[in-house]
């Protein structure tokens, strides 16, 4: 059987996906947040616990991300129902002595929510993938390591479908005309040795040069010269790059486009940066990082359908060309088998693709 785009959003519901940005929710406030269709109420109370919930109040259906925390509680705008850190229904109003039943009736559908990498993350079910497998949020030292300099990018919304901004983010041929004004002052249409393979876990990994000019007729800034790129995908959605630079420097940047619909996401995005990185300070890194991706997010929003078909074959997946797609097809492919995992006696081995 095909896969539909509900398989999709079926296992991503048992995922870990950014909701929000943890500076944007601060001790006692609440905000609203849409992932997967769902839409939640995300609060954080002044001792620091976390609730993310089903966005309408039991009484009324009012949306509980126009309430605010009043006395330690999640109080509803409407009519002042309270609701504490784990959902569970506190006061009733114009009732003098509401009852057990009616209390336990009022129970707020709740979700696991986290804090890691400076995000809010959120787990819409907790029901394990196939085989029963789990999913939690891959390990980056780098974005933990009060050595090197981490920043937040301001989420940014794509009307266009997560996957489509995953391939543009593995793509390494558009550099030279979507990021002509940025990137692409030295980058070279024509693409340099590339290792593409799947990984152990089951994601994908592509290490190449960024394909950099050697005689651009503009001389480029430390962020747009020759470097090295490790690309490594962690299904189903979480993407980063690390460029080793020639004097030593690093840097290690996180895509995650976060599913708001079916053809609209908000990608969450972050750069750690080595220490004593010899180069643009942070602020103007990640200025120039915003506007690279608002070239990216115009790209993404031209192209029909708006998102990807998960199905080889089907109207809007393109004229495919090597090696230009080759990383991009492996995401693809590695997706579909993380979505339907093959048994585990005739599970395929390790793929490499040396383009």
């Amino acid at each position: 059987m095909e896969l539909t785009e509900d398989d999709v959003f079926a296992a991503l519901r048992r995922t870990w996906q950014p909701v929000a940005r943890a500076l944007d929710l601060a001790p006692g406030s609440v905000i609203g947040a849409t992932l997967l269709e769902t839409e939640l109420v995300v609060a954080r109370f002044a001792d620091g616990r976390l609730l993310a919930a089903d966005v309408a109040c039991p009484h009324k259906g009012a949306r509980l991300s126009a309430g605010c925390i009043r006395d330690g509680e999640l109080m509803c705008a409407y009519h002042g129902w309270r609701f504490n850190a784990a959902g569970a229904c506190q006061s009733i109003p114009s009732l003098l002595e509401p009852n057990a039943e009616k209390l336990a009736l009022s129970h707020l559908r709740t979700y696991a929510v986290q804090e890691r990498y400076g995000f809010i993350w959120v787990k819409l079910a907790a029901a394990p993938l196939g085989d029963g497998r789990t999913h939690e949020l891959p390990s980056v030292p780098e974005f933990e390591d009060a050595h090197w300099s981490y920043v937040l990018g301001p989420p940014t919304p794509f009307n266009s479908g997560w996957r489509r901004e995953v391939e543009n983010y593995l793509d390494m041929t558009h550099f030279a005309f979507a990021h002509a004004a940025t990137l692409g002052k030295a980058a070279d249409h024509r693409l340099p040795p590339m290792d593409i393979r799947a990984t152990d876990d089951g994601g994908f990994q592509m290490d190449a040069p960024f394909p950099a000019l050697a005689s651009p007729h503009e001389q480029p800034g430390k962020l747009q010269s020759a470097h090295h790129r490790r690309q490594r995908g962690y299904l189903p959605n979480f993407t980063t790059i690390r460029q080793s630079f020639a004097d030593g420097d690093e840097r290690v940047l996180l895509h995650v486009p976060s599913p708001r619909t079916r053809t609209s996401c908000t990608v969450f995005w972050s750069l750690a940066i080595s220490p004593d990185f010899r180069g643009p300070p942070a602020t103007a890194q990640l200025e120039f990082a915003v506007r690279v991706l608002d070239e990216d997010r115009r790209m993404c929003e031209s192209q029909l359908p708006a998102e990807v078909p998960i199905n080889p074959g089907r109207s809007g997946w393109g004229v495919l060309v090597t090696p230009g797609d080759t990383l991009a097809n492996l995401f693809q492919r590695q997706l579909r088998r993380w979505l339907r995992p093959a048994p585990a006696a005739t599970a395929a081995s390790p793929l490499i693709l040396n383009t």
